[in-house]
């Protein structure tokens, strides 16, 4: 019976420590549709890394549904777009007045979109692709 108690306290205790690094640091996500990376590719998000993020590097965003994309350009940049200019805002929006508030332009391989920083989940690092 004791044996008994002390398995269930340490499998408690393991499943209670993965619950908590799965919501808080770091958790793994599977690309649903053939975007930026190939359908059924694994990746995992750093939720714990918020930083100034660079051209090129995959993120997860989203508030309500998540969304892999890669980053095009970054707050100050200027776009070309039929022959009008563009820039990417500083500051992404006025209702968080933080210094670190950018938006920066992500490519989610079905389009391009403003993505504000404190949408961004985590920066995304590719694991493996699974056929099944």
């Amino acid at each position: 019976m004791q044996q008994l108690r002390a398995w269930l306290l340490t499998s408690g205790v393991a499943l209670l420590i993965v619950v908590a690094v799965r919501a808080f640091a770091f958790t793994v996500y599977r690309v649903p549709a053939a975007s930026v990376l190939r359908q059924g590719d694994r990746v995992v998000v750093n939720k714990l890394s918020h930083r100034n993020f660079h051209r090129g590097e995959l993120i997860v965003f989203g508030s309500r549904t998540t969304t892999l994309g890669r980053i095009m350009a970054l707050p100050g940049d200027t776009l070309t777009v039929s022959q009008k200019r563009f820039v990417i805002p500083i500051v992404c929006c006025k209702k968080c007045h933080c210094k670190h508030c950018f938006a920066y332009l992500v490519s989610t391989g079905s389009g391009q979109m403003l993505v504000p920083y404190h949408d961004i989940i985590g920066p995304a690092y590719r694991l493996f692709y699974l056929p099944f």
